[in-house]
């Protein structure tokens, strides 16, 4: 028989569920009233921004391929091997899409407008950094790994010669009384990861040699040269405009402008942390006949540097970042006009890495001014995007879509890609510039 008792178990199951279910409802509705609050506050932080006609809607350039890397860390070629041009085959980066205009980090600055300033140390505004820091208490230089090794033909760790033979086929001009007359500030761009590596190994050799020295940072250390001048966004590879943009209206208001520094540098040279300069052969440079004609005597606006034709285009010609640029006082004032509202075209908010080539655009759209030819008297560059060693050793490709083919004009090869007079180098590790700094500066035959 059948009994018709109600099981125990199966009542206390369905009351149990009716609770659960009853006890679910509260966190539900929680979840979906949190959900509507981060909406709302999505709206209310982007409105401004969609209303506001001042906030430009980015045009996405067409980019130059795989040049001017702020760090450089992802760059290792075996100069003098069979892997020598292995940056140059690489396929090119595509462009970050989409693009979105970035806000600034204080609601007290003006929106487009690239005039921060700098912050000193403890993070107070209104720090004018000293340019000849430097140039009064140079540290000494520190041979690392050692100096037998830098000094070595043949290279340190297996960097092979060519380095050691474009060490010969360059030379390290003498100051002439012209040279002298053109003061540069030297100007690279950094982060607190490099200031033991790139920035000290720049400060113990070559960076002592221009008039002036800074290092753009995101914190300012007057033990290493180091200043930070805040920008509008997030400090990272992809927004070096932004930093280019702040980096360049903060030389015009303190070393253009005004102030006490202002009369004290001609020429203007900015480029990432792992470029090489010899100050000697640029203000060899910039103080010859040449450009002294050209800048009718510095009255003239000139941007010099290493032309690329962007995509092959002449219309569209830039210097490299990579390689690192040069401004006159004149040019100077013309790109901080472009960096505000003034210039058209010049997208205050964008987002983006290829500084170079929007240098180049501010200044072509707003006064026609376009990169000057740098190269000597046999049509060899001064201005280089790669090591030493990795020029030397390059070798066209057998298809010509290598970007490095299509960016460059007249394109030369084995030493006569590179001038005597050779100015800049590119992708440094800070071994390969004690290495260089030490050759060519005669550390080697003491």
């Amino acid at each position: 028989m059948v009994s018709m008792t109600p099981r125990r178990g199966l009542s206390k199951s369905k009351s149990s569920s009716k609770g659960r279910h009853s006890a679910l409802l509260p966190k539900l509705i929680y979840l979906v009233l949190c959900f509507g609050l981060v909406w709302l506050l999505l709206f209310v932080y982007y409105f401004p921004s969609i209303v506001d006609p001042r906030v430009d809607t980015p045009v996405e350039p067409t980019l130059p391929r795989s040049i001017g890397n702020l760090r450089g860390d992802d760059v290792a070629p075996a100069v003098g091997s069979n892997h020598a041009n292995s940056v140059l085959h690489r396929s090119p980066p595509r462009n970050p899409s989409p693009m979105k205009p970035t806000k600034p980090d204080s609601p007290t600055l003006l929106r487009d407008h690239p005039h921060y300033g700098a912050l000193d140390a403890d993070g107070e505004r209104g720090y004018v950094f000293d340019p000849f820091a430097l140039r009064r208490d140079p540290p000494p230089m520190n041979f690392i790994p050692s100096k037998e090794k830098l000094c070595k033909k043949g290279g340190a760790r297996g960097l092979g010669d060519a380095d050691y033979k474009m060490y010969e086929h360059v030379k390290v001009s003498p100051l002439t009384e012209a040279s002298k007359k053109a003061r540069v500030l030297c100007t690279i761009y950094t982060y607190p990861a490099h200031h033991a590596s790139h920035v000290t190994a720049a400060r113990e050799t070559w960076a002592q040699h221009c008039d002036g020295f800074m290092a753009v940072s995101t914190s300012t250390d007057e033990a290493l040269n180091t200043v930070n001048i805040p920008h509008e966004g997030e400090e990272e590879y992809n927004n070096i405009w932004q930093k280019i943009r702040s980096t360049w209206a903060y030389i015009h208001d303190n070393y253009v402008d005004s102030g006490i520094y202002s009369s004290e540098f001609d020429w203007f040279y900015i480029g990432g942390d792992d470029v090489f300069v010899i100050p000697e052969n640029l203000k060899l440079y910039l103080g010859s006949d040449e450009i002294v004609a050209a800048t009718e005597g510095g009255e003239k606006p000139i941007f010099l540097g290493r032309r690329f034709k962007q995509d092959g285009d002449m219309s569209m010609v830039f210097n490299s970042g990579g390689a690192g640029y040069v401004l006159n006082r004149a040019a100077v004032k013309l790109l901080n006009q472009q960096l505000t509202t003034e210039g058209k075209g010049c997208q205050p908010h964008l987002k983006g890495f290829w500084e170079d080539v929007m240098v180049a655009k501010c200044l072509r759209m707003g006064f026609d001014l376009l990169p000057y030819d740098t190269k000597d008297s046999l049509r060899r560059e001064r201005f280089h995007p790669f090591t030493p060693g990795h020029h030397l050793t390059y070798n066209a490709p057998p298809t010509s879509k290598d970007w490095y083919i299509r960016y460059s004009i007249d394109l030369k090869y084995e030493k006569e890609c590179c001038s005597e007079e050779s100015a800049t180098f590119h992708y440094m590790k800070p071994e390969l510039t004690r290495r260089l700094f030490a050759l060519w500066y005669g550390h080697c035959e003491v």
